[in-house]
């Protein structure tokens, strides 16, 4: 990162940040640049993360997984956009979490994990009964971060 004073390294503030974001664009591989933006969970144990998100049993982004299971991913938390008499002196005031791992399916009782922790993002403090029929029809990713940087100015 270029900008050394702005990043933001500790797993808390990260968790903190990313606690904040409704949506993730991920960056999906097997051949040209494929990135969607989706709702998400995680999960954050000893500074290690767990992302969780959901999607149909099938199509392109299942397709580029199978082909290349690696993925990066963006999100922001805030971003106040601070004008300038002149063009190129505004700025943006952000927080932001980027990052990259591998992709695998979560089944089985993590896929009831990963679902409970995506609607704890969407809407907190909401308690949740996962019906088997609908449990059974989405399919639930879970992407291992391999490396994750946070990054905010003020």
């Amino acid at each position: 990162m270029r900008r050394k004073e702005r990043a933001v390294t500790d797993a808390a503030q990260i968790a903190e940040i990313l606690s904040r974001c409704e949506t993730l664009s991920v960056a999906f591989g097997g051949g040209a640049p494929y990135v969607v933006p989706m709702h998400f969970g995680f999960r954050e144990e000893g500074g290690r993360f767990c992302l969780y998100l959901h999607c149909a049993g099938e199509g392109e982004k299942l397709r580029r997984m199978r082909d290349d299971p690696r993925a990066a991913f963006a999100a922001v938390a805030r971003q106040d956009v601070r004008p300038a008499p002149v063009a190129c002196r505004y700025t943006t005031a952000y927080e932001s979490v980027c990052g990259e791992g591998v992709l695998s399916f979560a089944e089985g009782e993590e896929k009831r994990e990963g679902l409970t922790r995506l609607m704890a993002q969407l809407a907190p403090g909401r308690a949740f009964e996962w019906n088997e029929e609908a449990l059974t029809a989405v399919t639930v990713l879970r992407l291992d971060v391999r490396e994750i940087n946070g990054k905010r100015s003020a």
